[in-house]
């Protein structure tokens, strides 16, 4: 599968996130093994099938040596891995793509989640409208109007730029964005102490809020605006540099996940999931429970072609992605 044939305008390789290397690349041999640094946000659900396969020896039986790093909330996706050395992080098509566009060449290798898993979020006892009361999503958004928005990564990002995407459909503009970040805890307080009026949540921050009773979700954005419905949310990726020098690193990576999320997906493995969910994140059991049995149905390892190449062109309608060079498939998918 062909990476846009381009080269990283890098010396050294470590600076461009490849930590396992050289090192790593020497131990890898067939099997993959070697050091791999995955960068991750901290309290999300999509961290769960590197947990699962970290606790259930997945990555010790093909010879790796797990790092995880935890993803910073004030860099884009592709600026974090530089930063943090790490070989592997989950980003979203936007952030893919923008980081492309600006000369930090990666692809997408293994899948992540099918759909933009994003729930916009009020305190509870708010006046604003939400789908749960029989409103529309074109009434949520436009009630909007005026308010300040918690958003999880910076101005400029691509999180941000589809929210933004997504108000303009109603025609709404006027608005103020504050980068909350991921912490379900830093949500509930912005919320609380009305520094923003409604916020950007996800799994396992969703589950959290409502499980308390501190917020009121007031849509859920994979089933409104066009900016998100129909759309590819997010995948594993990798500098070009890694994926060339180790690729068989990233192919044991991404059987790790697939296996991992088997096992997540059976029921019978439920309560022994939500389990490391809940060490992981700090989050009860019963909130743990339903973030396993409520969301990991739109997780997969698989990178849908059609999904993905429908996400890349709409950006470009949208304005989150340039035209040039051309976000593709081919571009920035490495297929395993």
């Amino acid at each position: 599968m062909s990476l846009a044939g381009a080269a990283l305008l890098c010396a050294v390789a470590a600076a461009c996130g490849e930590s396992g290397s050289p090192v790593g690349a020497a131990a890898e041999g067939k099997s993959g093994g070697g050091t791999l640094r995955v960068m991750m946000f901290p309290a999300q659900a999509y961290r769960l099938p590197v947990l699962v396969a970290r606790d259930r020896g997945l990555f010790d039986k093909r010879g790796i040596k797990l790092e995880i790093v935890k993803q910073p909330t004030n860099l884009q996706g592709m600026q974090g891995l530089q930063a943090t050395k790490s070989d592997i992080g989950q980003v979203s098509v936007a952030t893919l793509g923008q980081g492309y566009q600006a000369g930090m060449r990666g692809a997408y290798f293994c899948g992540g989640l099918d759909v933009i898993q994003t729930t916009l979020m009020a305190p509870k006892g708010s006046k604003l409208p939400a789908t749960q009361d029989g409103a529309t999503w074109q009434q949520v958004l436009k009630a909007l109007k005026g308010k300040k928005i918690g958003i999880q990564t910076p101005v400029g990002s691509g999180t941000q730029l589809l929210f933004a995407a997504a108000l303009k459909e109603v025609g709404v503009t006027d608005v103020t964005y504050v980068n909350v970040g991921t912490d379900p805890s830093a949500v509930v307080a912005a919320l609380g102490n009305k520094n923003v009026d409604v916020a950007q949540i996800s799994p396992t921050g969703t589950q959290f809020m409502q499980d308390k009773g501190v917020g009121k979700p007031l849509v859920y954005l994979p089933d409104g605006p066009r900016a998100y419905k129909d759309l590819y949310g997010s995948g594993w990726v990798a500098p070009e540099t890694f994926l060339k020098r180790r690729p068989q690193a990233a192919k044991a990576f991404c059987e790790v996940m697939r296996e991992a999320l088997t096992y997540i997906k059976d029921p019978a493995n439920s309560a022994k999931s939500a389990a490391i969910l809940a060490k992981d994140t700090g989050i009860s059991d019963k909130v743990a429970k339903l973030v396993v049995d409520q969301t990991f149905d739109d997780h997969s390892a698989d990178l849908d072609k059609q999904r993905l190449s429908r996400t890349f062109e709409r950006y470009v309608q949208l304005g989150i992605l340039k035209s040039s060079p051309k976000p593709t498939y081919d571009a920035l998918v490495d297929a395993q």
